[in-house]
């Protein structure tokens, strides 16, 4: 009995201390490569971050769609912009990451298994102020 304690406490340390990684990520426009790090801060929660090749930096907090406590000023402020291409597909999460210059980028993703996170896989796409797409795998 103590020793299944003792593992369920193990694993519900290794679920909440969250893991990192990263997605690949391709430009449309011109094919160019990048890669989003992510940092799970628990189930269904991470921090997003990546540097576009013209070296402007992003972040942001990926959230379930629609999730009240997953509205911040960078959402708010994204919402008046037109993101056609990531509105108009279904996702399990999204998230909205800051450039430092100023530019949004907003993300919609499909996750292979909500419950493991960025970690179990999936697709998405994402798209920056100026209207470029970026495809996401991972």
């Amino acid at each position: 009995m103590k020793l299944s304690m003792v593992l369920s406490t193990a694993m519900l340390l290794v679920v909440l201390a969250g893991c990192s990684g990263a997605m690949k990520g391709v430009i449309r426009r011109d094919a160019r490569r990048i890669e989003i790090t992510y940092t799970d801060t628990r189930v269904g929660k991470a921090i997003l971050q990546t540097v576009l090749p013209g070296g402007e930096r992003f972040e942001g907090k990926l959230t379930k769609p629609g999730d009240p406590a997953s509205t911040t000023g960078a959402t708010a402020g994204a919402a008046a912009l037109n993101f056609e291409a990531v509105d108009g597909i279904r996702g399990n999460a999204e998230a909205v990451l800051v450039g430092d210059r100023g530019d949004f980028m907003k993300c919609r993703l499909r996750l292979s298994d909500t419950i493991i996170g960025l970690s179990g896989g999936g697709s998405g796409i994402c798209q920056l102020t100026d209207g470029r797409v970026i495809d996401v795998f991972f």
